[in-house]
This record gives structure tokens, C-alpha cells and sequence, in this order.
């Protein structure tokens, strides 16, 4: 049946000879509609990491898209996608994995993909760089619990924070983070995790 049908193009065309389609005050591009409604924006074009093979390809979206973001121009090494995201999808993958118990280095796994997974889809080539950085952290805690952070062993979770520079935990995004991870898993994590941090998670 897919041969009877005609291509996009072709269907405009045909459209707006037999009058069915009226165009504007400039003649319709069916080329560049055609174009428009197929190609990807350059973002979504980029690829995500394979879970069975990530070793040296831990951060491959986020190395891709620093390349189209903020309309071409990239974030820069201060920028999520290279000064966050890639830093630590290394550094958790290549240093933070071996030291971790089988079920931790699942989590770490999935939790690399399901970061750079939703940040794909939840931006473009047009977006900022600051929208960029606040959308990647707000996807952050749903990713960490859907992961499994909340079954973690004590070890696991005392590799985790070690990994993470002291300045990134005295931030803001950071404080936000524990706070809402930790209400995702519930009261008791609440006050747990609460305590670990201290005023971290009261700022």
C-alpha cells in the first residue's frame, strides 16, 4: 500500500493544485516544509550512551550537543553540558564505579543514560545555556530514585558524596537536589539524609 501513496512533497503539491491547499502571499516552499517536518533539530540528533557499552562513552551527549547548543555557540568548559554533566559522568563511570558494589554500579549506569536521555529530549539547539543548566539539574532527582538511590547500601551512597567537589555541594542546584531526592524516597530518607548533610539541605 506504501507505494500507492504518495511522498510529502508530492501530496503538497498536488494539494494545492487541485485547490485544496491555499497558499499565503508567498508561494509554499514544499521542499522546505518537507525539510522542516523531517530533519531533526541538530540536538536530538545527538546520541545517547549504549548501557552495554559505556565505557569511553560515558558523556557522548553531552559532548554532542555542546557542539549545536545556544544556537551553535556551546556553553563553554563552565557550561553543564561539558563543566558538570561530562566532568562527573567520567569521573563517576571511570573512578566512583569500581569502588562500588555490584548493585551501585548498576545504578550508576542507568542513572548516566537516564540523565542524558532526558535532557535531550527536554531541549534544542535554541536553548540557553543557563535554561540548559537549571532543566539538567531539575531531571537530576527522578533519575537518582528511579535508579534506585533510595535502596542503596550506606557504602554505596558514602561513594557518591565523595565524589562530588565541595563546591558543587555547597551550591544551591545542590541543596535543591538532596531535598527533593530526598522527599522522593520518603520521610524517613528525609530525615536521614537531612542529617548526613546538615544545613546543606535546610539553605
Amino acid at each position: 500500500m506504501s507505494r500507492l501513496l504518495p511522498t510529502l512533497p508530492a501530496a503538497l503539491a498536488l494539494l494545492l493544485a487541485a485547490g485544496c491547499v491555499a497558499p499565503a502571499d508567498d508561494a509554499i516552499d514544499v521542499a522546505a516544509t518537507s525539510a522542516a517536518l523531517t530533519d531533526p533539530d541538530p540536538v536530538q540528533a545527538c546520541p545517547l550512551p549504549d548501557p552495554a557499552h559505556l565505557a569511553g562513552h560515558e558523556a557522548v551527549f553531552y559532548t554532542c550537543a555542546e557542539t549545536v547548543a545556544d544556537g551553535g555557540a556551546g556553553c563553554g568548559p563552565t557550561g553543564y553540558l561539558l563543566g558538570y554533566g561530562t566532568r562527573y559522568a567520567q569521573r563517576f563511570y571511570r573512578d566512583t564505579r569500581p569502588r562500588m558494589t555490584a548493585r551501585g554500579q548498576r545504578w550508576i549506569d542507568d542513572v548516566l543514560v537516564c540523565l542524558q536521555h532526558d535532557l535531550r529530549d527536554a531541549i534544542d539547539a535554541t536553548t540557553s545555556c543557563d535554561d540548559i543548566w537549571q532543566t539538567a539539574f531539575d531531571s537530576h532527582p527522578a533519575c537518582y530514585v528511579d535508579a534506585g538511590f533510595c535502596t542503596l547500601s550506606i557504602w554505596d551512597i558514602a561513594q557518591v558524596v565523595r565524589t562530588i567537589d565541595v563546591r558543587d555541594w555547597v551550591s544551591a542546584d545542590a541543596a535543591r537536589q538532596v531535598v527533593t531526592t530526598a522527599a522522593r524516597c520518603g520521610a524517613g530518607y528525609a530525615w536521614w539524609m537531612r542529617t548526613l548533610f546538615g544545613a546543606l539541605a535546610d539553605d
